[in-house]
């Protein structure tokens, strides 16, 4: 049976986002516009796969497996929001430099979903 999450919906938003600024300025450079579509796709097929019980059950799996490995998913979240944040202001805050950081929202948002996984592992037992 299909699980629809919070994940599953915001996974949506970001690629129609991202969809929506890769066409509406048709004069953004074309390696910015390809890499605004490359995270809406993948943002899309996020959205598929979080419906699927194995996204979880391997999430599951993984953590467990790898019980030492709970911080990995803050670090990477960390790691990629200050890069992103040191990426525009030494670009002074240029939209293209914003638009590139807003395309690597997909990581951010994949493992704050391996957070909330974890989580709920943790209150269930």
């Amino acid at each position: 049976m299909k699980q629809f999450t919070l994940f599953t919906f915001l996974y949506l938003a970001l690629g129609v986002c991202l969809t929506a600024i890769a066409l509406g300025y048709p004069n953004l450079p074309s390696g910015l516009q390809t890499s605004l579509f490359i995270s809406a796709g993948a943002s899309y097929i996020a959205c598929i796969l979080s419906t699927f019980p194995f996204w979880r059950e391997t999430a599951i799996r993984f953590y467990r497996r790898r019980n030492s490995s709970v911080i990995l998913p803050w670090l990477v979240i960390g790691f990629n929001i200050v890069s992103m944040l040191w990426e525009v202001q030494s670009q002074n805050w240029a939209m293209e430099a914003i638009l590139q950081a807003f395309s690597r929202l997909i990581v951010v948002l994949l493992f704050a979903e391996i957070i909330v996984i974890t989580w709920q592992v943790n209150s269930e037992h």
